[in-house]
Parts: C-alpha cells; structure tokens; sequence
C-alpha cells in the first residue's frame, strides 16, 4: 500500500477514534443529568422493536398501519394481564413466604457450613466455613438494614412507585408514534446529513437496526425459555420458590454470560440448605442443562451472530456498563457496543458493504426503516 494512503488511512482511523471518545464522554455527560428521560427512550425503543414483527405480520394482511399496533397492543394486555392474573398472585406468595423464612434460612445456611455434618462440607476447612457463614450473616444483616432504611422513606417510595407506573405508560406511548412515524424518523435523520455521506448514513443505520432487532427480539425469547426451564426444573426438583427463581433467572439471563452464573446462585444455596449436598449438585447439573441447551441451540438459532462480538469485548462491555451505569447499564452494554462496532466499521472502512446489506440507495432518497423485519 501506497505510504501515503496508509497515513491517511490511520490518521482517519485515529480521527474517528477521538472523535467516538469526546461524543461518547458528551452523551455520558448529558445522559447522567436527563437519566429518568433515556430511561423512558430507551424503553420505548425496545418495545417498539419487539412488537414489529406482528404489526409487519398484520400489515401484511392489509391492515392500516395505526389499526395493525392497536390490535397488538389489546392482544399484548390481554395475554399479559391473564399472565399476571394466574401467576403474578403465587409469585407474590412466594416472595413473602420467602422474605418471612430468610431468617430461618440463613440459620440454617450457618448451622451447616459451620457444624458440617457430611464429607464434602466436612473436607472444608472450619476456619474457611466460620468465615463463609459470617459472610452470609454481614450480607443478610446489610441487606435487612437497607430494606428497614428503605422502608422509613415512604414518600419516595411511593414517589418512585409513581414514577414507574407513570414510566410503563409512557413507554408504549411513545413507542406507538416510534412506529407510526419510523420511516418519516429514519429518513430525517438521513437528510441531516449532506448528499454525498447518505448513502453511508442509510448503510450505518440498517446495521445498527439489524443488530438491536436481532439482540433485543432474541433476548428476550431467549430469557423467556430460561425462565420457563428453570421454573419447571425446579418444580420437578421440589425446590422451594421455584416461580420466583425461574422469574429471576429469565430476568438476569439478559445479560449475557453474568445471567447464567447470578440465575443459578439462588436455586443452588436453597437446595443446599433444605435438601442437603447430593440435591444441590443435582440442581447444578440441572442448571448446566438448561443453559448448555440455551447456548448451543437456542441463542444461536434465535440471537444468531447479529451482534458480531467475541466473549472478550462481551465481558468488557459488561463491565464498563456496570461501572458506568449499574444494574441498567450491564442490560444496555452489549447492545451498546454492538452499535459503536457497526459505527468503527462503517467509519473505518466505509468502502466495503457487509453481505446481505440492502442496495445503495439513491443519495438524494434514501429509504431505509428504524425498525427492520428481521
């Protein structure tokens, strides 16, 4: 290669380098003052997503635009509300039942580590299993204090409990005129740039669209078959709380590779200390199935390779995330960084079409859609 289109071609690269990092220290910047709004935004992205392939179904079949969401929506409260109605009551049970029995629990888990009564926990150091039992103890103690400390403020509770509900209302709203306006909102967007860079514009925007339908759709079908696998394993193994663990391990399991680790956890120590060491390795095995099941057959069918990221940058991306925004910022980080490789990719190499891109459109109308039919 010529040395001067080399230079070029890193001075480019470094470019947008710097160029990334200042936009993205702006955004981190502007989003910690308006968290509650890019909260709310990205909810309704995300919804707006997963209910796309039915409203292109119904629009298909020749539904207007604005009738094909509305029966969605009544068809998505309807199976939603039945859900709640049978299962949100015995969840609710077994979270008081579980929040009622924590004490007697977490006595039990210190008896057993500390006066170990079977040759693996035996085999264990006494030292190792006193500091062990003193751990579960400081966490149950900490967590207690900080539900007490919660508790007191119960203004902001129920502020926050406002908040949310006011939240799960706006969500849909919002990703309701997301849908109705997609092509009107792809479209200026693309226009704000010149002439010359839409074309590129219109080839970075049907990759990210192609990497958040793929991650958001496929995560949550994938979440759903944990939490409904777990559940019935648990069931089947007669460990206590096996809706409420089935429901938290499909939550976690959307972030990717800490879900399948945090999911296990609950189920593991409850088996444990209620039914003894050889039910806990059971309960494992039972774990390791279902996600070696997840892993091979249904994330890759579902989820496929649309993220385009190595384990590495996934679990750095988790990190960062959890660094920078908590809880919600590892949900968000994989995404995230889908999106700013797409960006590096189109930017650095801007010559090359990635296979299955759709053609070039012409500069002056670009056509693309936010939502894609994936």
């Amino acid at each position: 290669m010529d040395p001067d289109k080399r230079l070029s071609r890193t001075l480019k690269i470094l470019g947008v380098a710097a160029l990334s990092i200042a936009l993205l220290w702006t955004a981190l910047m502007v989003i910690s003052k308006i968290k509650i709004v890019v909260i709310i935004l990205f909810g309704a992205v995300f919804f707006a997503y997963l209910v796309y392939p039915a409203v292109h179904f119904l629009q298909t079949r020749r539904f207007p635009q604005w009738l094909a969401i509305l029966t969605v929506y009544v068809v998505l409260i309807l199976v939603v509300g039945t859900a709640v109605g049978f299962g949100g009551p015995a969840i609710a049970s077994e979270a008081r039942n579980f929040s009622a029995n924590l004490p007697n629990l977490v006595r039990q888990a210190h008896d057993n580590l500390v006066n170990a009564n079977n040759n693996v926990l035996g085999a264990v150091p006494l030292e190792t299993r006193q500091t062990a039992a003193n751990y579960i103890n400081n966490l149950v103690g900490d967590l207690q204090s900080a539900a007490g400390a919660v508790t007191g403020k119960a203004l902001t509770i129920v502020l926050s409990v406002v908040s949310v509900i006011s939240g799960l209302v706006i969500v849909p709203i919002l990703a309701f005129y997301i849908l109705l306006d997609a092509d009107r909102l792809s479209r200026g967007f693309i226009n704000l740039f010149p002439a010359t860079m839409r074309n590129q514009a219109t080839l970075v925007l049907q990759d990210v669209d192609q990497v958040l339908a793929g991650f958001i759709r496929g995560q949550i079908l994938v979440a759903a078959f944990v939490a409904i696998s777990v559940t019935v394993a648990l069931l089947l193994l007669r460990i206590p709380y096996a809706l409420l663990i089935g429901l938290f391990a499909g939550v976690v399991e959307m972030i990717p590779y800490v879900g399948a680790f945090a999911g296990a956890i609950p189920a593991v120590l409850i088996a444990l200390f209620t039914h003894g060491v050889g039910w806990a390795l059971v309960t494992v095995l039972a774990f390791a199935a279902i996600y070696e099941i997840e892993g091979h057959f249904v994330a890759p069918s579902i989820v496929g390779k649309r993220v385009g990221l190595t384990a590495l940058l996934v679990v750095i991306a988790i990190l960062i995330g959890a660094e920078v925004g908590g809880i919600m910022g590892m949900f968000v980080a994989v995404p995230v960084a889908a999106i700013i490789r797409v960006m590096w990719k189109r930017l650095a190499y801007p010559l090359e079409v990635s296979a299955g891109s759709a053609p070039l459109p012409e500069p002056t109308e670009p056509k693309t859609i936010v939502v894609a039919n994936n």
